[in-house]
């Protein structure tokens, strides 16, 4: 055996001529006994004539048969772990002598295990102020807001038009007609000529106006064109907001006071900061991990994994809306830049692959269950079928092994030697009476503003405002 390098390997490989013989023997055997030949009954023709006929699919399956019986034994005989199927090359097959090939293959990485309790990360107890609380109170009653019709009367800065409105065809740019739509004045993601055109139109009103959108506006097809508008007034509202009290707590669920509420979005808060905390403090060590320990990464997981970085952000898009068939991807830059990303992966995968085996550290039967259940259910079929699909698609041991990973990964966290993280101003926060699940990493249960004033001039993109 030869070492192309720490992961590639190769094997020369000779079969007896004998175990050939008898290989080709039976095949013939096989073959005679259905075979269709001119002049012969079915099973009575003669072995050479079956040789003769069929030489072509005999040496074919000779070699599928063979191949890689000996491949794998020999394979076995010298410990060698071996990655995916083998390419062979140099194959010689000829009659009365050993049939030789070479195989060319990679194996999984030898390395020694370094230090790896004790490591040092960053780490801080997350707090949750007051004014954070207020903050996403005030956010669930914005939530909450009502709309109120007002007697008609010249609109302000701050008021709600209440408008039909509808834009002249320019090139390729979406045009608006809408009858009965909303638009804040004065609001800043409101496109200015919309308030200057506005303000002091009285419910009855009609204005023609031109709308220049800006060259980064978030709407490509609007981006830089000039939009002739036409807008009537039809009313205008104003935003009546509810008094934070026990009738509010009540609405928002299961609440008995608006204390309640508080204690829960505190909870909340501290359980996904604490969450965002450990994701990030696990994210640095493994980073310590992988930075310690130097090995090469076998080619084949590489390009697994990239494949696998590239279906999962093809499926985030799907669940988005995005039609992939239409994408205008450079696939080639995309693999490119997923090939880092993916090496990181896959040598943290075998180091804390490594660790679970040193530590006795694996996945249960109930947690397997768990994750088959949970696939069951998002694939509409019954437990006993996914998990027989899992198993026929290699993705059981796939589920696992990544159990089994995320739980040393849990074990070296807990074992680390925790340091006052920097301060960072937490980006998202948790809206009382949901609970953001253990599986999504760093993303925290935030609800989409639905006020009245926000549901205006949508046009592809909202038309009314800047982006």
């Amino acid at each position: 055996m030869s070492s192309v390098d720490s992961c590639k390997r190769e094997l020369r490989i000779a079969i007896p001529w004998e175990e050939v013989q008898e290989q080709t023997d039976k095949i013939v055997a096989s073959i005679r006994r259905t075979a269709k030949i001119p002049g012969f009954r079915p099973g009575k023709a003669p072995a050479p004539v079956v040789k003769s006929r069929y030489k072509e699919e005999i040496r074919k399956e000779i070699v599928e048969q063979l191949v890689p019986k000996y491949f794998w034994d020999e394979a076995k005989q010298k410990d060698l772990h071996v990655i995916g199927s083998p390419d062979v090359h140099d194959l010689e097959f000829v009659d009365c002598e050993p049939m030789r090939f070479r195989a060319e293959f990679e194996v999984f990485p030898e390395f020694e295990l370094g230090d790896y309790r004790r490591i040092e990360v960053p780490y801080s107890e997350p707090e949750v102020t007051g004014e954070q609380v207020e903050d996403e109170l005030g956010r669930m009653r914005e939530q909450q807001a009502t709309f109120v019709n007002l007697d008609p009367r010249p609109l302000e800065d701050g008021d709600i038009a209440v408008l039909a409105l509808k834009s002249e065809a320019v090139s390729d740019a979406p045009q608006v007609d809408q009858d009965d739509t909303t638009i804040k004045l004065g609001e800043d993601g409101t496109l200015p000529e919309f308030t200057e055109n506005l303000l002091g139109k009285s419910p009855g009103d009609e204005v023609d106006f031109t709308v220049n959108y800006p060259e980064d506006f978030g709407n490509e097809k609007l981006a830089g064109q000039a939009i002739p508008f036409h807008a009537t007034v039809k009313g205008l509202r104003k935003k009546e907001l509810p008094e934070l009290d026990d009738e509010f707590a009540a609405d928002l669920g299961d609440f008995k006071s608006i204390d309640e509420v508080r204690t829960k979005i505190r909870d909340q808060m501290e359980e996904h900061f604490r969450h965002q905390a450990t994701e990030a403090g696990k994210n640095k060590l493994m980073d310590k991990l992988i930075d310690s320990h130097d090995f090469a990464v076998p080619d084949k997981l590489i390009e697994q994994q990239v494949v696998r970085r590239l279906e999962r952000w093809l499926s985030t898009l799907q669940r988005q809306g995005v039609d992939i068939d239409k994408l205008n991807l450079d696939w080639r830059k995309a693999r490119d830049n997923e090939q880092e990303p993916a090496i990181r992966d896959v040598k943290a995968g075998l180091i804390l692959e490594r660790i679970a085996k040193v530590e006795s550290i694996s996945a249960t039967p109930e947690e397997i269950n768990q994750q088959v259940t949970q696939y069951a259910a998002q694939s509409k079929q019954s437990v006993e079928a996914a998990r027989k699909q899992l198993a026929e698609d290699g993705k059981l041991d796939r589920i696992q092994g990544q159990i089994s990973n995320d739980k040393a990964l849990s074990f070296l966290f807990d074992e680390a030697e925790k340091v006052d993280a920097p301060p960072e101003e937490p980006e998202d926060v948790v809206e009382a009476g949901e609970t953001a699940e253990a599986s999504d990493a760093a993303e925290a249960v935030e609800a989409t503003e639905t006020g009245e004033a926000h549901d205006a001039t949508d046009a592809d993109d909202d038309a009314s405002k800047e982006t």
